[in-house]
């Protein structure tokens, strides 16, 4: 099937194009699944993991809703990938029966639900081990659901591209607003953008996000407070959000041109754009202090919460200085999570940080007018 052209255009427009955009989701995934214990203690961690869901009813369905939730985020992409103008040509599928088509969607599904799936079938296998036959069979069984129901609202999208016959009930999710009785200050409007048009990309970071801030403070104890692992955490936290900085930086370049043309001040401008990730990052500041006083002082988190604006005002300043494809820039994200792991080892002080924000700030001074 990988030497097919149907699969070589899918394989590359849809599922490679899935990942790539999603790499900051993905290494923080990784690094939560395989980074957090040691090598040895691996096998030993996951088989704790996975009893703690099989012997736990509610655990369990915590898991099935981020699988849910993770469907909906390959849906919402996927589904938008095919509609947008450029890949038009994928309604040439329209020549297939619909077993046919059904079946490539299936390829494509298949590929980037592989996270899950192959999860959830070692979960399985232990569960059969262990004779937890109903636990086996509920995962089993909303695998099955969640791929095909997925595969067939991406056959439906291709059928009716351009009418809303099968997104009506899609739009429907959409459509649901917040019904807010004041004016939305200028910072708030990348947030309400993420909550209208990224809802399962925003809501799946912070699910993941929280939970990994939850592992770590209940698995790790220092002998005394040491801020460095937890700014590690905050590193991987940041680098986990590179993607919903990239969906924010798209947003104000397609709809907020006109704040430009304001009689505002610069640096009353790149307040207004810490405000903005302060708001983003407002759930990780507030449960971060259920690690207080065991691995950091009070005199430490506002190192913790600089460093955070810091990188994120970083982040979002080189989009206005490079104009990256959205590859480039998460290998830039990359090579600077890997940069500033050593850097963070050392302890550098609030004064780094003041400086990643001075560098941030410079950069937004001299290119925010374009």
């Amino acid at each position: 099937m990988s030497k097919n052209p149907i699969a070589r255009t899918l394989q590359k427009i849809l599922v490679n194009h899935f990942y790539q955009m999603n790499a900051g989701f993905f290494a923080f995934l990784f690094f939560v699944l395989f980074g957090v214990v040691k090598g040895g203690q691996l096998i030993d961690y996951h088989y704790s993991l996975i009893i703690a869901f099989l012997e736990s009813p509610i655990i369990l369905v915590g898991v099935i809703f981020a699988w849910i939730l993770y469907t909906l985020k390959c849906s919402n992409y996927i589904i938008k990938r095919i509609l947008e103008p450029r890949q038009l040509f994928l309604s040439s599928l329209n020549h297939l029966s619909n077993k046919q088509l059904f079946a490539w969607m299936l390829f494509v599904q298949v590929q980037v639900f592989a996270p899950v799936w192959v999860y959830a079938t070692i979960a399985s296998a232990v569960a059969i081990h262990l004779h937890h036959w109903a636990q086996a069979g509920i995962m089993i069984l909303a695998n099955l659901v969640l791929i095909v129901t997925a595969a067939r609202w991406y056959s439906s999208t291709i059928r009716h591209h351009g009418t809303t016959a099968f997104l009506g009930k899609w739009e429907l999710l959409q459509s649901i607003q917040w019904s807010i009785g004041f004016v939305k200050p200028v910072f708030s409007f990348a947030i309400f953008h993420l909550f209208r048009e990224r809802k399962q990309m925003l809501l799946l970071t912070k699910l993941f996000t929280l939970l990994f801030l939850y592992g770590f403070i209940q698995l790790y104890e220092p002998y005394k407070p040491d801020p460095r692992p937890i700014l590690l955490c905050f590193l991987l936290i940041v680098g986990s959000h590179s993607s919903l900085i990239l969906q924010i930086r798209a947003f104000e370049r397609e709809f907020l041109p006109f704040l430009r043309n304001l009689p505002v001040k610069i640096s009353v401008r790149f307040l207004q754009l810490l405000l903005t990730y302060a708001l983003l990052f407002l759930p990780e500041y507030i449960y971060v202090w259920s690690a207080y006083p065991l691995h950091f002082t009070l005199l430490e988190y506002p190192k913790i919460v600089l460093m955070v604006l810091s990188l994120a005002a970083f982040l979002h300043s080189i989009l206005l200085v490079y104009d990256m494809l959205s590859e480039d820039y998460l290998n830039s994200v990359f090579g600077m999570m890997a940069v500033l792991f050593f850097v963070l080892l050392y302890n550098p002080g609030i004064l780094f940080f003041l400086l990643v924000l001075l560098v941030a700030y410079v950069f937004f001074h001299h290119h925010i007018y374009g």
